[in-house]
């Protein structure tokens, strides 16, 4: 299933590698247990406002500002994409568009299960 999962993912996927490579990796690996590209970037200066860390489908891209637990949320993100492939950014967006960050139900569950921690970012 997750191979499946995995093709269909690829046109997003294929996006989330250009914008990792946008913001210049130090490390690339492969979790081939969780089906995901891991990219460590010293930061995702295409962003609108300063993150940790994002996901695009099955591309994890992490930055030097990531705190303990940020990875495992980030991987939580790319099961949340294979159980909904190909449609789940679309249902991201519109989760955040109607709930916001804090509510989207995609960080609530990425937020419970990483046990990692939301920090506005004038806390930083």
């Amino acid at each position: 299933m997750k191979a499946i999962s995995t093709l269909l993912n690829l046109p997003w996927n294929i996006v989330g590698i250009v914008a990792a490579l946008f913001s210049f990796p130090k490390i690339v690996r492969f979790d081939l247990k969780r089906f995901a590209i891991v990219f460590t970037v010293k930061d995702i200066w295409w962003m609108k406002k300063s993150v940790r860390a994002a996901t695009i489908c099955q591309v994890v891209i992490l930055t030097d500002k990531t705190i303990k637990n940020d990875l495992e949320h980030e991987l939580i993100h790319v099961e949340q994409a294979l159980r909904t492939p190909f449609i789940h950014p679309i249902l991201y967006q519109l989760e955040l568009i109607n709930k916001g960050y804090k509510n989207n139900k995609y960080e609530v569950e990425a937020y419970a299960r990483s046990k990692s921690q939301y920090i506005h970012k004038n806390n930083i």
